[in-house]
């Protein structure tokens, strides 16, 4: 959890209020979901996202820098803005085009390019991917089963006051996902699949690389099962099938088309394909496999749906196993749900740098998982209605309480809290202007480039100035890695090209991950070096960062 002052402290107390009376209200209600059409329906759906929003103002409001990931987000959409071939002169490393893309909305609708808008943005995909995360559920179980799986993640969702109320570069792929499981699961009622519905499924999937390549595996899962159902069940299998693959097919081949087209299929084919392929910390999968404990313990609020689903899982397999009728309930969903889980832990842990909001992509294959179980276990335990509801209960305050407890921790002093507190006064002003980027703006003009040789995008921002090289942040360059020479090579090429007005080395004992001036400074490559000398002038040095002036700039400001 987040630092808050005295009056945010007491309005997520409240927040917090309004979500136990909402789901005790509901709870109480009992709305029949079986008419999914109903009003009131709609109306609990309205009042749900409401305190969604009401929980996440704060981090919305809030318009400053909370992970330096968002800044790095922000600044690749400014500068697609400006510069639309992605990969050509905009990367974002790891984070696909699409999400990147996704960020020049706010903008079409006068938003600048800040925390808020971002932040925004984030919410309201957000709601689109828990809205589909809970008809998924709705589809493939019971309306009560439906519920029980999705407690665990309304209140994760709800409850967050930490890293996973950032915008984190997984919020489009995770969205894409849900949007694939949900017409898995309308494929999966379905008797006979509807042709226009595979296509659909397979054109989301083939959108999925393009978001983030750690949302490939799961895609292709959800695939690979939609073609056994439609080989069960489907009277015109060749067709069902090349309507899938054939939308499968189409977003990558237009993708490569436009590559091409553009001159930037080399990098994205090095840089993004293989140089993902090979982005790892270097350690075994089994190594990574037994680190994994240790981050889930630092991965905060996350560990509390862990432990429910966890929790939730042994609870019907032990009911199964008693009641003999464990094998009876492995039916395709089963295996549909335990292979999703399986292969999102690696999708998690493959590179084995492990960022809490990775494990998001855990999330619905927990949950179709301990609904296939626990559907199975109801049947099987052969309750009456008033020992479910009494459970159903019982489930909801196992599954709020660890985020209750937590957050009254934290208020009472009794849990750990970082050093950013967010205070009600910072709500709804500018963004900040650091000095360094007050010094950037005396010899720059609207719609100059600048490069950054270190980890700070924010000087992005708060000059609004774009990137003048494919990378916003130079970690590749600086990292080792089979492709850092590549890496360098474009870094040249694109600095050379668009001479930037204002190169920063940002080396310095402060900064972020890179802190060893002598190590990473730029002087350290020559080719760099000797491009920098010949044509920039260094011209002041703030917080030991030091700040170079294009010296065709300097002479015109001169003039």
């Amino acid at each position: 959890m987040l630092n808050f002052d005295e009056w945010l402290t007491n309005y997520t107390l409240f927040g917090f209020l309004l979500v136990l009376i909402f789901a005790f209200l509901y709870f109480k209600g009992k709305p029949n979901w079986e008419k999914p059409y109903k009003a009131s329906h709609w109306l609990w759906a309205l009042a749900f996202f409401g305190l969604l929003f009401f929980m996440r103002y704060p981090f919305i409001a809030y318009n400053h820098e909370l992970d330096i990931d968002e800044s790095q987000m922000i600044v690749q959409g400014m500068s697609l803005k400006k510069f639309w071939i992605y990969w050509k002169y905009v990367d974002g490393l790891t984070q696909g085009p699409l999400s990147s893309y996704a960020l020049i909305v706010p903008s079409w609708f006068g938003l600048p390019f800040d925390y808020t808008s971002a932040r925004l943005l984030g919410f309201v995909i957000l709601s689109f991917t828990l809205a589909t995360t809970f008809l998924t559920f709705k589809n493939l179980f019971t309306p009560l089963t439906a519920l029980i799986a999705f407690i665990p993640i309304a209140f994760f969702y709800l409850l967050s006051q930490g890293s996973f109320s950032t915008l984190y570069n997984e919020y489009f792929v995770l969205f894409l996902l849900a949007l694939c499981f949900w017409l898995f699961s309308i494929i999966y009622r379905q008797s006979q699949p509807d042709i226009k519905l595979l296509f659909l499924l397979g054109f989301v999937s083939g959108m999925v690389p393009f978001a983030k390549l750690q949302g490939v595996p799961t895609a292709l899962i959800i695939v690979i099962f939609t073609g056994i159902i439609l080989l069960q069940r489907s009277t015109q299998k060749v067709k069902a099938l090349a309507s899938l693959y054939a939308g499968g097919l189409f977003f990558p081949l237009l993708v490569l088309g436009l590559t091409i087209r553009y001159g930037a299929f080399e990098y994205f084919w090095k840089f993004y394909l293989v140089g993902n392929s090979q982005y790892s910390s270097g350690e075994s999968i089994w190594q990574k496999v037994l680190h994994y404990p240790g981050f889930l313990a630092h991965s905060g609020q996350f560990l509390f749906l862990f432990i429910c689903y966890s929790f939730l899982i042994i609870f019907a397999l032990l009911i199964l196993i008693r009641s003999r009728t464990l094998l009876k309930s492995t039916n395709l969903l089963f295996w549909f749900g335990l292979i999703h889980i399986a292969i999102a832990f690696y999708a998690v842990i493959k590179s084995g740098y492990f960022f809490p909001h990775y494990q998001q992509f855990l999330i619905i294959p927990f949950g179709i998982f301990s609904g296939v179980v626990m559907e199975a276990a109801l049947k099987a335990a052969q309750l009456n209605f008033r020992k479910v509801e009494l459970l159903s209960l019982a489930w909801m305050l196992i599954c709020v309480s660890p985020h209750v407890i937590n957050k009254l921790a934290t208020v009472t002093g009794h849990a750990s809290l970082p050093g950013i507190q967010i205070r009600k006064e910072a709500f709804g002003t500018p963004l900040f202007i650091s000095p360094v980027s007050r010094e950037i703006m005396k010899y720059t003009r609207p719609g100059d480039n600048i490069t950054l040789w270190g980890w700070h995008p924010a000087y992005h921002l708060e000059t609004k100035l774009t990137q003048a090289t494919g990378d916003a942040i130079t970690y590749r360059i600086m990292t080792p890695s089979p492709k850092q020479k590549s890496y360098l090579a474009k870094y040249l090429n694109d600095i050379k090209a668009s001479r930037p007005t204002i190169f920063i080395d940002l080396m310095s004992c402060q900064s972020f991950w890179f802190n060893d001036p002598a190590q990473y400074n730029h002087e350290r490559i020559a080719s760099l070096q000797q491009f920098i000398a010949q044509n920039y002038q260094q011209v002041i040095t703030v917080d030991d960062e030091r700040i170079y002036v294009l010296k065709e700039r300097l002479k015109a400001l001169s003039n």
